[in-house]
């Protein structure tokens, strides 16, 4: 599929072929009117004449960061229009329209009304929004694909303040069109498996049964190196082996004859054999492979950017209804190409997953390849990623006894790991009163009652888990192996919100105790359920995704939703807390009075240095202990250049 924008004979812009393009972009150049004139609704219509209205590239308004082209001011109503050409529409399966609006809109492909929000139900140039609101997110909805036409197409909508003295005014349109044909002969892929920091393994699916040939290299125009296997095949695996950690190295597949897939696009950033800032992404239960999974994909595209998804997690039901071939080529190939390419995934069995499609699709470590002990089986595993190390078990075919085979392997790959992170990841969680209730299902009550004493013991930092279709977040935790119903104090190690800007994060001492419980299995679907378990601080019944950045001895953790909001966050600090920064500090009279947010009860104390990177910081406070959320402390400092910093001594 090839789409060109088009503006007026301004010009035109070429973009190559992609099974996930993106037909109207943030940054498109629209025609708008701003002169507050009652259009009617012929302006709507493909063939209309727009060419005298102004031009300006998006996001388009008045009165927010956000803007980009500039309109005037004082209006209730705003048109916009863009044109684009779209070659090959046919092979477009899927659309999705996303908008931000402030205040209320409508939006029209080729004449047919295809988004309102915030507007009444009979608008004319004249009606105002029903409410004034920001345009903090944008709100996506799927679009009837047989819209699209061949050739020219029409994107017009008309923006409604709520008055005409509000301050201010946002417009910006996205439209996806999802097709699985942008790369003839490749029907599957490729796709990254069972990474390390050596080694990964490239997967792909071809259309004719063909010899495996991938090329490789430091650079996208020099893959000076391969791998090839004869005979002929359809499913292609091939491993590359002899890599160096932390390298980013580029690949092709295809075969002896033909290439199906390369350029700038198709890397792997192989493990690193360090700590390293790393970002992590868990989706659970995300097969559903509708509007409200690729919604969620698209908040946390739009929120990573250009930074690169080092470690991919899914945490079962990752192909709804049985887990079958056709299923996960809907609901994981078909949804997340591009980032399949680039950063290896690592899968959890759910009760969903049921065919034995699973294990023909997905490569995992069994024995030990990419870190950990070597499990023998694809039904659970290990692996380790710069200083931290992941287990994912199997809650749904293995035995979950605690003198079984798989508790057996964990207590020994646990007491081999020296790692300084430790997460687990399973489908059926400890703790939920969601759509599944943990005091009643067998699944659920066997993994708290055998498997959380071992992971406990071992110092688990966070454990994640899907099934329950909502979010669920505990205190830290430990100790807490029955039902709901005997949860008390003491097995709650911290009952605040883990919020550095609220009650503080969560710190992990060097005794290693207590873990975070998280329920993320509405990445596909929300299910209802009484979201009442004692040992969480918060549940929702919300779609969205987990986003993990670990540096160091921290763990940030944020829940996003399919609208972009983070409606979720803590963080779990290692050891001592680090430094805290300051609010406020202001020097008057002689005198340095210091601000930074605290937690009513702990203990901080003020040090000072005369060098920035000096060895000698010497406390110049006694211990203070905080009574409310932010602390101020004055010093006269004996120079007139030093620093300071606060230390959190609890």
């Amino acid at each position: 599929m090839v789409v060109r924008h088009w503006l007026g004979g301004i010009g035109m812009l070429v973009l190559v072929c992609a099974s996930n393009a993106e037909l109207v972009s943030t940054g498109a150049v629209w025609r708008f009117l701003d002169d507050g004139s009652n259009q009617g609704t012929s302006w709507r219509a493909p063939t209309f004449d727009d060419s005298a209205w102004l031009t300006g590239a998006s996001p388009l308004g008045f009165g927010e960061p956000v803007i980009v082209g500039t309109t005037r001011t004082g209006r209730i109503t705003y048109y916009f229009r863009h044109t684009f050409i779209v070659s090959n529409a046919a092979t477009i399966t899927n659309l999705t329209l996303r908008v931000l609006r402030d205040d209320g809109a409508q939006v029209f492909l080729n004449g047919t009304n295809v988004f309102k929000n915030n507007l009444p139900g009979t608008v004319t140039y004249t009606t105002p929004a029903s409410t004034s609101v920001e345009a903090t997110s944008y709100i996506s909805t799927n679009v009837n694909r047989n819209l699209l036409r061949e050739g020219t197409n029409v994107l017009a909508a008309e923006v409604h303040n709520s008055s005409t003295s509000n301050g201010d005014l946002v417009f910006d349109a996205r439209l996806v069109g999802i097709t699985n044909t942008a790369l003839p002969g490749l029907l599957r892929g490729p796709y990254l498996m069972s990474g390390s920091t050596t080694s990964v393994v490239v997967r792909w699916r071809s259309q004719a049964r063909t010899d495996s040939l991938v090329r490789y290299g430091l650079a996208s125009d020099d893959l000076d190196q391969e791998v090839v296997v004869s005979g002929s095949r359809t499913n292609h695996e091939m491993r590359l082996i002899g890599l160096q950690p932390d390298t980013k190295y580029y690949y092709s597949v295809g075969s002896s004859t033909n290439t199906l897939a390369s350029g700038p696009d198709y890397f792997v950033l192989t493990s690193p054999t360090v700590g390293k800032p790393t970002r992590i992404w868990v989706i659970g239960d995300s097969g559903t492979a509708n509007a409200n999974a690729r919604a969620v994909w698209e908040q946390y595209r739009a929120l990573t950017g250009n930074r690169y998804t080092d470690v991919w997690l899914m945490l079962g039901d990752n192909a709804y209804t049985t887990g079958t071939d056709a299923e996960y080529q809907r609901a994981v190939f078909n949804m997340y190409p591009d980032l399949l390419r680039q950063t290896v995934l690592w899968p959890a069995i759910g009760n969903h997953d049921s065919s034995q499609a699973y294990f023909g699709i997905f490569t995992v470590p069994t024995e030990g390849e990419a870190g950990g002990v070597p499990s023998g089986t694809e039904n659970f595993f290990s692996f380790d990623y710069g200083n931290l190390h992941f287990v994912c078990l199997d809650s749904m075919f293995s035995s979950r006894l605690s003198n079984d085979v798989m508790c057996a392997w964990l207590r020994e790959d646990l007491a081999a790991n020296t790692n300084e992170w430790l997460i687990a990841f399973w489908h059926h969680p400890p703790y939920s009163k969601g759509s599944h209730d943990s005091d009643e299902e067998d699944e659920l009550i066997e993994m708290r009652e055998n498997v959380l004493p071992i992971l406990e013991s071992f110092g688990v930092d966070l454990v994640l888990c899907g099934h329950s279709h909502g979010y669920e977040r505990s205190f830290l935790l430990r100790g807490h192996y029955g039902d709901s119903s005997t949860l008390t104090s003491s097995m709650i190690m911290n009952d605040g919100s883990g919020r550095e800007d609220d009650t503080g994060a969560y710190v992990k001492q060097s005794d290693d105790r207590g873990t975070v419980y998280v329920v993320a299995g509405s990445s596909g679907q929300i299910t209802s359920g009484p979201l009442d378990h004692p040992a969480m601080y918060v549940s929702y019944l919300r779609l969205g995704s987990l986003v993990l950045d670990i540096d160091g001895g921290t763990l940030y953790a944020r829940f996003l939703r399919e609208t972009g909001v983070i409606d979720d966050y803590f963080s779990i600090f290692k050891g001592a807390s680090p430094e805290i920064r300051f609010t406020r500090y202001q020097f008057q009279n002689g005198d340095m009075a210091l601000t930074w947010r605290s937690n009513p009860g702990q203990r901080y104390q003020v040090e000072y240095a005369t060098q920035l990177n000096s060895s000698a910081w010497l406390p110049v406070s006694s211990e203070l202990q905080a009574t409310t959320t932010t602390t101020t402390w004055t010093h006269s400092p004996q120079s007139t250049r030093g620093f300071y910093r606060v230390r959190q001594l609890d």
